[in-house]
């Protein structure tokens, strides 16, 4: 499973963002002038991969969930076609120009629109951000992205108050500065300025949520018909580890989607998927990486790929706090022990670019010589082993590799495998899971290593370093830490003088990248089929799936 998305717009303070935008690999490809006028109509069917763990949009914080949660949820801002933000429930972006935000830059002001309705036809309100917001920083939640609310006042302290009583817990939850003045506005004041709140309000962590169903129904308010949103789409049926269906939200604000009905699948081998495509059940799916050079000579399916980049990391991901992965040496060994050339153009067919450092191409603070000395270097790998007490490698102690069991993943897990018997001697133990008891292990910290990646949430370098390596931060599963790092990214978060903020941001990438709490391996490339006649198409470097943000403008050509 991909991790994150999240996994993973202009850049807060005014620093620019370069597009990674659809590139189609032969013929009229996806993405070109559409053929007609849009038409109402028809069904888009298209593999999700594996069942979500969760689709409560305060909860989710994998790909799967939070694509499924964005279909049927729609927070105060998104983000256009050029990934600059924009309005959504909120009728404008807040600044200080229009006085959305204060001069001090503490206090944040969001006018909703009177218009926009829950897919039961009850009105949005203020209220309901205020409740989501809140119940994201509920303890007893666990929300994994409730770290990313901190700076609001008083957010930090309910947030983290895990042994409070429950009088304790109300009174820490009614000091969380998070308010409806009236039905249409939310006022959010925080601790300091962050010059990169306005994305963080974005995140579906805030994304507003109806107290009165989640109260009524409990655990199963997410699932359909309880599952009531304010977004384009209304999930009519989950059929768990098999399908979900949508169906057009009839209730929605704006432009309603032109699909009458959009199904995601879950099929978790990659080949399946691709042999589906090929039988006419899928609209569009990924080409599995041994079958990259046949479609690419395929006379027919070449004019049906498209490739794009993404603004993702994926690596090997140690879990520092235990030995022998608590060494920094022995991580530095094992990560030039890999030869992610290969990795790249033998495992992924040449789809993906070479990664050292978190940070991907196209982001501010991307350095593509940063990491370089971890390069595919045995030698110094030996002798770094030998340096932390393993000069013979068959004597390091055997360790379980973990990753979710996808026909690509388990040919990077036993690449790596590989690479480790073969270069240094040590004997790697695969365990491949299902997607979710992959899930539960990895957000429970419960792993030696893993495989997973990293997808921006918002273009910002302080969307990668604090939020995966910042001490405590609650996607920094690798549970390494550094106080330098911790220091650094404070600085990278809160300093308003941009050049000094990115100089911070930049420090604090080139510190981790000396720990090596992962082996970057690859920034993320999709090489994906579409059905012809799938028009509106629009692939952007922040998609969980191709195209996922913009499925409520395609259509079916007749």
């Amino acid at each position: 499973m991909d991790v994150m998305k999240r996994v993973f717009s202009v850049v807060a303070a005014g620093a620019m963002l370069t597009t990674a935008c659809m590139q189609p690999s032969a013929g009229p490809g996806p993405g070109e002038t559409p053929t007609g006028a849009p038409q109402q109509g028809g069904e888009f069917r298209i593999n999700l991969s594996s069942e979500p763990d969760t689709i409560d949009p305060n909860r989710s914080n994998f790909a799967q969930s939070i694509t499924v949660a964005s279909l049927v949820f729609e927070g105060l801002l998104e983000y256009d076609k050029d990934l600059k933000l924009a309005p959504a429930v909120a009728k404008e972006v807040p600044s200080v120009a229009n006085g959305g935000i204060s001069s001090d830059g503490l206090t944040y002001t969001f006018k909703l629109r009177s218009e926009t309705k829950w897919s039961d036809g009850q009105a949005v309100k203020a209220k309901d951000f205020v409740y989501a917001i809140k119940r994201s920083l509920d303890p007893k939640l666990a929300a994994h992205y409730a770290s990313t609310l901190h700076d609001i006042q008083g957010a930090k302290e309910y947030n983290t108050a895990k042994e409070a009583n429950g009088e304790q817990l109300t009174a820490l939850r009614e000091k969380v500065a998070v308010t409806a003045t009236d039905d249409n506005t939310l006022v959010i004041k925080l601790t300091a300025a962050r010059p990169s709140f306005l994305h963080l309000a974005s995140l579906w962590v805030a994304w507003p949520v109806r107290q009165d169903i989640v109260e009524k129904h409990g655990d199963k308010w997410a699932e359909p018909p309880n599952y009531i949103g304010n977004g384009p789409f209304v999930l009519n049926r989950w059929e768990h580890n098999d399908r979900l269906e949508f169906g057009r939200n009839e209730q929605y604000w704006g432009q309603k989607p032109y699909l009458d009905k959009l199904t995601m699948v879950m099929i978790t081998d990659a080949n399946q998927a691709y042999l589906a495509y090929q039988n006419g059940e899928l609209d569009s799916t990924a080409v599995p990486d041994a079958n990259t050079k046949l479609v690419q000579a395929d006379p027919k399916l070449s004019k049906e790929t498209f490739r794009n980049k993404e603004l993702t990391t994926f690596g090997y991901q140690y879990n520092t706090k235990d030995a022998p992965f608590s060494d920094v040496k022995v991580r530095q060994a094992l990560a030039m022990a890999v030869d992610r050339k290969a990795l790249v153009e033998q495992v992924a067919q040449g789809i993906g670019t070479v990664a050292y450092s978190p940070i991907a191409p196209g982001m501010p603070g991307h350095d593509g010589n940063l990491g370089k000395d971890f390069d595919f270097n045995v030698e110094k790998a030996k002798k770094l082993l030998a340096e932390a007490g393993y000069a013979d490698g068959s004597r390091f102690p055997r360790f379980q590799f973990t990753f979710s069991d996808t026909s690509a993943n388990r040919l990077r897990a036993e690449f790596f495998q590989g690479q480790m018997k073969q270069n240094l001697g040590i004997d790697v133990q695969l365990e491949p899971l299902d997607a979710r008891a992959y899930t539960q292990r990895f957000n429970a910290n419960q792993f030696a290593m893993v495989f997973g990646g990293w997808g921006m949430d918002y273009p910002d370098p302080d969307n990668f370093v604090p939020e995966l390596f910042k001490t405590g931060s609650g996607n920094n599963h690798t549970q390494y830490g550094n106080s330098l790092v911790d220091a650094l990214s404070k600085q990278c978060q809160s300093e308003l003088d941009e050049t000094k903020r990115m100089a911070a941001c930049m420090d604090a990438q080139k510190q981790v990248v000396a720990d090596q709490p992962w082996i970057f391996a690859f920034y993320r490339e999709r090489f994906s089929l579409l059905n012809p006649k799938v028009q509106g198409f629009q692939v952007t470097a922040k998609d969980n799936l191709p195209g996922n943000r913009f499925y409520d403008k395609i259509w079916i050509a007749k």
